[in-house]
């Protein structure tokens, strides 16, 4: 069955207002409902990655996540916990103080940053956000088969590490974004899991002329299609509504 990763975004400006949030109790208060709802891991950021954003620098994303960090570490030990950072030194010191089990890297690394996979042996999130040039699904493709050669090169075990994350919305059109969520299947050539993050995503809002507080309905939608192609994690700022897709899915799945 699919598994549901919870966003917690420690940013003033995610593109979507309501998964913000600033401080220590109502990071435990999202952890635990999270958990309660049947998140299996919680993902935490201190980087919006919105388009269009500033980014901060690598002291101030670090010091947005370390209050994050410490609540949830303090207060649930055994959370299956990823950091969403495309930072290597930030990447490190999570998994090494905080014990985060998980890297999710929304610009599909670097040497350095793959250096730090192998060298934690923490789970990879490898995500293409590559700028598309012609046919999506088959440089989507291309891109993982290169990158997947270079983190093995690099010492890591990709077939025990390594979630592919085809990116949805970075570096895509409406169309292609469309596109590639129709493909996801072709994914499952490499044979390791996928993670499909569409929640609220612009692909949404904007096709349907409405906003991210609005696109709830239409992130079910989308990912019961990323169920169908194969998804094994959804990246959800609604978790209940998540598992209640998977259960969905999972049933027609069981009944063909």
């Amino acid at each position: 069955m699919a598994r549901i990763m919870g966003i917690i975004n420690l940013t003033p400006d995610s593109f979507w207002s309501g998964s913000r949030v600033q401080d220590r109790e109502t990071v435990v208060a999202r952890v635990r409902q999270m958990i309660s709802q049947g998140a299996d891991a919680i993902d935490i950021g201190g980087c919006s990655t919105r388009p269009g954003g500033v980014q901060p620098s690598e002291q101030e994303e670090m010091e947005r996540l370390k209050p994050g960090l410490d609540a949830i570490r303090e207060s649930f030990p055994d959370v299956l916990l990823s950091v969403d950072t495309y930072r290597p030194r930030i990447a490190e010191r999570c998994v090494r103080e905080w014990r985060a089990d998980m890297i999710n890297d929304v610009y599909g690394g670097t040497p350095e940053m793959y250096s730090v996979v192998a060298g934690t042996g923490a789970q990879y999130v490898l995500t293409w956000a590559v700028q598309v040039q012609k046919d999506p699904v088959d440089e989507m493709i291309s891109f993982f088969e290169q990158r997947l050669r270079l983190l093995e090169r690099a010492g890591v075990n990709v077939r025990e590490k390594v979630i592919l994350d085809p990116g949805y919305g970075f570096g895509k059109t409406l169309e292609q974004n469309y596109a590639i969520l129709s493909r996801q299947a072709e994914l499952r050539r490499f044979g390791l899991p996928v993670l499909s993050g569409l929640s609220r995503k612009s692909m949404a809002w904007k096709l349907l002329g409405i906003t991210p507080e609005e696109a709830l309905p239409a992130t079910v939608s989308m990912n019961t299609v990323a169920l169908l192609e194969g998804a094994d994690w959804l990246r959800v700022h609604d978790v209940t509504e998540a598992v209640h897709t998977v259960k969905i899915v999972q049933m027609l799945n069981d009944n063909r």
